[in-house]
């Protein structure tokens, strides 16, 4: 893979943790500073990638099976590293991902019982080795997660329709992982304030730009 010269920041956590809120915010402090921004996110964020979207989370594709699922969460990821990604990098862009790799790992291997060996090969080939900067992880609980949504009014999709105790399985995960690549994990508690989340994930941001940006 060609040498990047950007920022890749990834943000993980369970569905209602508060990803897109602290994208958002993120995204408009980084354009105050005068840097180049991309938000994407995954699936998605390509037209193939979302086509590949649309089939993973209908509630009626309750039959896809656990091996075709994460085929296709990686076809919809490797379109968006290849089309979006890497290119944005190349040209010294900040990247603000809704979910990853990490995603994979912690839904199809921790939360479905997928071999984790064999889930970090597709997650490598997917990506072409391409890792993420900095990985926000938005910890909270699946209770507090689904009153969220209750509270939204927002329809659940096929994912968030699985047992609470699958997405325990997917949070436990998520932890695991974090403690496995702490070196660029920083994880936060997404039950605090909107703002004080906010204000954090900046202090960590802030360290990796110029001050001449701040």
């Amino acid at each position: 893979m060609a040498e990047t010269k950007g920022l890749f920041v990834t943000f993980e956590g369970i569905d209602f943790s508060g990803k897109t809120t602290q994208i958002s915010l993120l995204r408009d402090r980084l354009l105050e500073a005068g840097l180049d921004v991309l938000v994407v996110r995954e699936p998605g964020g390509t037209a193939i990638s979302e086509k590949i979207r649309t089939i993973l989370l209908d509630r009626d594709h309750d039959a896809l099976s656990e091996r075709a699922e994460i085929f296709l969460y990686s076809a919809a990821r490797a379109q968006i590293v290849d089309e979006q990604i890497v290119p944005a990098l190349q040209q010294g862009k900040v990247i603000l991902c809704d979910r990853y790799f990490d995603s994979t790992t912690a839904y199809q291997g921790y939360g479905r019982g997928l071999d984790l060996t064999i889930v970090d090969t597709i997650n490598s080939f997917a990506t072409n080795g391409l890792e993420p900067d900095i990985t926000f992880l938005l910890d909270i609980a699946p209770e507090m997660a689904a009153r969220r949504r209750v509270a939204q009014g927002a329809a659940p999709d096929r994912m968030e329709l699985q047992a609470g105790a699958f997405h325990q399985r997917v949070r436990e995960g998520y932890l695991q992982i974090s403690r496995k690549h702490s070196h660029r994990f920083r994880v936060l508690d997404a039950a605090r304030a909107t703002q004080d989340l906010a204000a954090e994930i900046w202090e960590t941001i802030r360290q990796t730009i110029p001050p001449s940006q701040q």
